[in-house]
């Protein structure tokens, strides 16, 4: 390797950890606009966005005007989405706290039927935001669609799940990653891993329609 490859990759290097720490205070700012509890959702579908713009290699003029026009345009739809999904765990949580104290054969039977449904569901919470992001949908229609690209690649999901966790531990014992870029390298290895799967149902989808 030369020193021309070597600068090259170094430039390239501080370029995305740049990136990286500015949309971890977009989003930090973004959050806190929208009184934290309905700034986190929009604040996180349009640091996916921006996220996707950037692995398609495509220009984005400024960040921050980017990042406001996509926020406000979807401020009320992603909470809308964000309600529904909130719905939907609590269902599946109070339901399994509550059949996880009774004995009997019958309520661990649906206890563990509860907690499949559970790991489903935190599946279809991985995939909810790069779906949200790729896609024209209907709020039902991006949880339909997170659960089936979910299923269809269990490899990249293991794979997203361990990255989760790895980040998440270190920022445990090192809290200064999460302030800097915490969130948005989180957000960003779920978009490189999910986009993958993404390209590859529609892959398989193209090639059904061939066969047909």
């Amino acid at each position: 390797m030369n020193a021309v490859a070597l600068t090259e990759i170094v430039r390239k290097f501080c370029e995305g950890l740049i990136k990286l720490v500015y949309l971890n205070i977009l989003w930090f700012f973004f959050s806190l606009l929208g009184a934290g509890i309905f700034g986190i959702v929009p604040a996180s579908v349009t640091l996916c966005k921006l996220q996707k713009r950037w692995l398609e290699e495509k220009y984005t003029r400024s960040i921050t005007k980017e990042f406001w026009n996509y926020y406000k345009k979807h401020f009320f739809r992603s909470n809308g989405l964000a309600i529904i999904m909130l719905i939907i765990g609590g269902i599946i949580y109070f339901d399994l706290t509550f059949f996880m104290k009774m004995e009997g054969l019958v309520p661990q039977m649906v206890s563990i039927m509860i907690f499949i449904l559970s790991v489903w569901f935190m599946m279809t919470l991985i995939y909810i935001f790069p779906i949200y992001v790729s896609y024209q949908l209907k709020l039902l229609e991006y949880i339909k669609y997170a659960f089936i690209i979910g299923m269809l690649n269990p490899l990249k999901t293991v794979g997203i799940a361990v990255s989760l966790f790895g980040i998440v531990y270190l920022s445990l014992f090192y809290p200064q990653i999460l302030f800097s870029v915490g969130i948005s390298l989180t957000f960003f290895m779920i978009m490189i891993i999910s986009l993958q799967a993404i390209d590859h149902v529609t892959v398989l989808q193209e090639k059904q329609a061939k066969s047909t």
